[in-house]
């Protein structure tokens, strides 16, 4: 995976073999909407926003066929449009081209990386902790990268091997718990959904999560508009529509036993809230996955505000085997 520098595509085409070999170039989808954003900025504000939510609809496609047939629609629209008709023809030559064309996340695993951004990140470490920002010599570079493989084998973080919980979808998940925006679905009793109701194992491990929008507040230094959720729980704009485009009116069907959820958030990272919020509901599971043990026993800090009986042995006990 890389950026649309030509130096990448051909290091890749010309090392393994070009388009016989099974290797793939992946684009990387932050450099794609990086520079659809800076090209859609002369744009009136509503043709700007309306072109970046189609690119992430292309980019959340789930198969080929649907990418495709999305993308003759977004092309079509795009055309009516006198101000993008340039635009349309730059998006065709430079971002459907043969060979940066594949910045769709179906084109990844769930929960796989669809940026370069953590190779990024492990380069600016290298940068701050190894060279110190500095160039250096090649014989000075390889001692200090021997340092840096030295310190690395020896970590105590194991390397992970399929995809964790995020920590920010835990904590996206409990905000929008506690604002109300997430609930479970359950058919009233004169509802056709209750009386038609399968009682089968099937339907056991299948709960029903309602999503909410939460929302937003316009910050003026910003001059944009936020969630009005913790700066840790929040998404972008488009990306939190993912959360709800498409869902039915009684909510997601999230399957607890597999642990899947049928929104486009979670087929891009294998983790949801729906699908954190469910594991909650069903009690057992906490919001990262994980078994909780559950105290029976009475509250010690509720029992100390109600007045008991005093230390020691009861006035009111008598022998054993008395009668009063």
């Amino acid at each position: 995976m890389g950026d649309a520098d030509s130096a990448q595509w051909n290091a890749l085409d010309e090392s393994f073999g070009g388009d016989g070999s099974p290797y793939k170039f992946l684009m990387c989808y932050f450099h794609v909407a990086k520079k659809i954003y800076e090209k859609t900025r002369s744009f009136d504000t509503n043709v700007a926003a309306m072109v970046m939510r189609d690119l992430h609809e292309l980019h959340f496609s789930r198969s080929d066929s649907e990418f495709q047939e999305r993308k003759a629609e977004v092309l079509g629209k795009w055309e009516g449009y006198t101000q993008l008709r340039k635009f349309v023809s730059y998006f065709r030559s430079v971002w459907l081209n043969a060979r940066v064309w594949r910045w769709q996340c179906y084109h990844t695993v769930s929960g796989f990386a669809t940026t370069n951004n953590p190779c990024e990140a492990y380069n600016a470490t290298i940068k701050r902790d190894v060279t110190l920002r500095r160039k250096l010599k090649v014989g000075a570079l390889i001692d200090q990268l021997l340092i840096l493989c030295r310190g690395e084998s020896v970590r105590a973080r194991a390397f992970a091997q399929s995809p964790g919980v995020d920590d920010r979808m835990v904590r996206r998940a409990r905000a929008l718990a506690r604002a109300g925006l997430l609930r479970e679905f359950t058919p009233e009793r004169t509802s056709i959904a209750f009386l038609l109701g399968s009682d089968s194992n099937a339907a056991n491990h299948i709960v029903s999560v309602v999503a909410s929008p939460a929302s937003r507040v316009f910050n003026l230094h910003e001059r944009r508009s936020r969630e009005d959720l913790p700066i840790s729980a929040q998404l972008g704009a488009e990306t939190a529509r993912m959360e709800l485009m498409g869902m039915p009116a009684t909510g997601w069907d999230v399957n607890i036993n597999l642990r899947c959820c049928p929104c486009r958030l979670w087929f891009k990272m294998a983790c949801c809230v729906h699908l954190l919020y469910a594991l909650g509901t069903v009690g057992g599971v906490d919001g990262a996955g994980r078994d909780t043990l559950v105290y029976r026993g009475s509250n010690k800090r509720k029992r100390g505000g109600v007045p008991g009986q005093a230390s020691g042995r009861p006035k009111v006990n008598g022998p054993a085997l008395s009668v009063e």
